[in-house]
């Protein structure tokens, strides 16, 4: 019984001491699982260009990208960094460009610019390095403060240690729901006409319960998305894994270049079952096109792609090779944190069991802490009797 007090009161205090970071990221979490489609509800002008006329053949990406820096008119010095290419008709290919920023050292200014894959018009920009909450930059911005609370690496520290801790006393609250056989059924039911108390305690054990397998998932991949190279360092211990480091490569005296249409080919001869997803360019003369596929065999994602190659810009070899459907263990585990996170992993269902358990996270700490209040008014009661 001693054991079971002790657990009693770390869930209790542990849930506490997360819950207004619980409630934040459930709900940011939740919106988040739809975060392209609430993108591109709030900017249409921006990321839903006209459907193209038939027959028509969008640009190259080298001529996206030019009109991209083209229109950089109010400063110099922009360069294109990647190009997330338009998946379909009706979307607009997001071409993010860099500059040095001069008030750090070191440090990169970035913009987002849509372009019109069929007509090459710039559709707009946005400023990707402040926080913005107007339309263009809301979705980037929760992001954010789901990721980091808008703190940078300390934020991340914090969700990560936060996600620890709701996996912890998730576990442990568990432990303490577990009724017996006996009395498994009353334990997953919420009794009708027992008074509030009643029903705030079962709808706090039952809600916990049912979304138990899917919260923990979410808080356990949100570990990995926080401290991405703390836990791969610790994987790195029991599981194999591919270098991470990005090829190099020697310029020739020439210096002449691939543009990236033809660095795309190349790349089109290892994979040529894959959806292109991203391709980064080379931003000094010893880096390499990476060009990033998504696959049927691969597991699924709402951007971003991990059947990945590497193209010499200037001969045309092929460098690297990562095929995430082959991957050392180490790999394929990291691969699936943040489908799993974002319920992509499992498609349209699993979006949406991401996004109704985000909502039952924030019923679970608003239910808790009735509890806990609710104890302490009891209390509280009591020693103004005595």
């Amino acid at each position: 019984m001693r054991a079971r007090r002790a657990l009693s009161l770390a869930h209790r205090y542990s849930g506490l001491l997360i819950a207004l970071l619980a409630v934040l990221a459930a709900l940011t979490g939740s919106l988040l699982t739809f975060a392209p489609e609430l993108d591109r509800l709030l900017n249409p002008e921006l990321l839903s260009p006209q459907l193209p006329a038939a027959g028509a053949s969008p640009w190259p990406l080298a001529k996206q990208i030019a009109a991209a820096e083209a229109g950089q008119t109010d400063e110099p010095g922009w360069q294109a960094a990647f190009i997330v290419p338009a998946q379909r008709d009706g979307q607009a290919s997001a071409i993010w460009i860099r500059r040095p920023d001069p008030q750090k050292s070191g440090s990169s200014r970035f913009r987002q610019v849509l372009v019109d894959p069929y007509r090459g018009e710039v559709l707009g920009q946005r400023e990707r390095n402040r926080t913005d909450w107007s339309r263009a930059g809301f979705v980037r911005s929760l992001a954010r403060l789901h990721g980091d609370l808008l703190l940078g690496a300390a934020g991340r520290w914090i969700m990560g240690i936060g996600a620890l801790i709701w996996v912890m006393t998730s576990l442990v609250g568990l432990y303490l729901w577990w009724p017996g056989r006996q009395k498994l059924v009353l334990a997953l039911a919420i009794k009708r006409g027992a008074g509030r108390r009643r029903l705030i305690f079962d709808l706090h054990r039952a809600s916990g319960f049912y979304s138990a397998p899917v919260l923990l998932v979410v808080a356990f991949t949100g570990i990995y998305l926080a401290l991405p190279a703390t836990v791969r360092s610790l994987v790195a211990v029991v599981a194999p894994l591919a270098d991470a480091r990005p090829p190099r490569v020697g310029a020739p005296a020439d210096g002449a270049m691939l543009d990236p249409d033809q660095a795309i080919a190349v790349a089109r001869s290892v994979f040529p079952d894959g959806q292109l997803r991203r391709v980064s360019l080379p931003a000094t003369p010893d880096q390499a096109y990476i060009v990033a596929f998504q696959r049927a065999p691969d597991v699924a994602r709402t951007s971003g792609g991990r059947s990945v190659v590497g193209v010499d810009p200037y001969r045309g070899d092929v460098l690297s090779i990562s095929d995430a459907s082959n991957s050392p263990l180490g790999n394929t585990f990291l691969n699936w944190q943040l489908p799993l996170h974002s319920g992509s992993a499992f498609g349209l269902l699993g979006r949406i069991l991401v996004f109704v358990a985000g909502l039952i996270a924030t019923v679970l700490t608003a239910s808790g802490l009735l509890i806990w209040w609710q104890r302490g008014s009891t209390v509280r009661h009591r020693s103004d009797l005595q």
